[in-house]
């Protein structure tokens, strides 16, 4: 097999260091330092460089400032600034690799031969990650079960949901699990717990986007804090779906201001179910007959009685 490198136009340099942190680098850390040496030569300031890295890589800020802290933790660059967030991660990411464990392969071999449970733990990640493991990939998952003391189950859960990502880099991995950690997620049944209730709120999310016809655009402000309360309510989607008829009906357009008040009004009265709403809107309905009845009987006996009254007048 040949290879040949077809230049056209202008050439990309970057630092030779790159390479060695590419099999920890996440999806956006190598699109970020790419899109660095390609876009900041021509800028005036690094600040204006992190708009447009965010425009034309399709990331957010805070996804680019984090792989910026990357970059400059792997002292590919130098980043001045980095906000109090940003350096603190940096700080303990950098704590975290000086304890990862640096066994060589003939180490690891042995620990293989001497205990069975590593060498399955070692051929699951391997089955998980889909790739045969390098002393690196070996001491990754030996820093895990070291560094955090987390079981075998929950690093195949950790790992097995960070693929399901698209992100299976080792620093990814470590950031995980440490954030994970820090919340206090250190056992498998609650991380089990977590997930589930992250895959319940994405799966109510979309309902929800469909529902309104969102699509997959960025929630405004207020959306975000609608969308929030609506999970908050921790009702079915078919309660959902209902409120989201009444709206309708009533308003004629689809508010999602509107319909979080109607849901929100059922919960006050007492309904736990679409039966109960259903129950609350034919009474409402009802209430709402027997009104307009009352009123146009009381106005039509003032008008007869005014009328009784101005033909007695004109007789007199």
């Amino acid at each position: 097999m040949k290879i040949e490198i077809k230049y056209s136009g202008s050439i990309l340099n970057l630092p030779a260091s790159v390479t060695d942190f590419v099999k920890d680098a996440s999806e956006s850390d190598l699109k970020v330092i790419l899109g660095i040496f390609g876009y900041l030569g021509s800028l005036s300031s690094f600040e204006k460089c992190i708009p447009l890295l965010a425009d034309n890589l399709g990331l957010t800020i805070e996804e680019i400032e984090n792989s910026l802290g990357f970059w400059h933790n792997a002292g590919v660059i130098s980043v001045e600034g980095l906000s109090t967030d940003i350096s603190k991660s940096v700080e303990i990411e950098s704590a975290e690799k000086n304890s990862v464990p640096t066994y060589t392969g003939k180490q690891i071999a042995s620990f293989i031969e001497n205990n069975k449970d590593i060498e399955t733990l070692f051929i699951s990640c391997q089955g998980v990650l889909g790739k045969s493991f390098t002393t690196h990939d070996y001491n990754a998952v030996l820093f895990l079960k070291s560094y955090y003391k987390l079981s075998d189950e929950y690093i195949l859960l950790l790992l097995a949901h960070c693929v399901e990502c698209d992100k299976a880099g080792w620093a990814y991995i470590r950031k995980t699990a440490r954030l994970l950690y820090d919340e206090g997620i250190d056992t498998y049944e609650k991380l089990e717990n977590h997930f589930s209730a992250r895959k319940n709120k994405r799966s109510l999310e979309y309902k929800i986007r469909k529902l309104f016809e969102i699509g997959e655009r960025e929630l405004s402000h207020k959306e975000r804090e609608l969308f929030e309360r609506l999970e908050g309510f921790k009702v079915k989607f078919d309660i959902i779906k209902l409120a989201y008829d009444v709206t309708v009906d009533n308003t004629k357009s689809a508010s999602l201001t509107y319909m979080v008040k109607v849901i929100d009004n059922w919960l006050a009265s007492g309904v736990k179910t679409v039966e109960d709403a259903q129950k609350q809107i034919e009474s409402r309905k009802a209430g709402k007959l027997q009104l307009s009845s009352f009123d146009a009987d009381d106005f039509f006996a003032h008008a007869v009685q005014r009328s009784k009254e101005k033909m007695a007048k004109n007789k007199k």
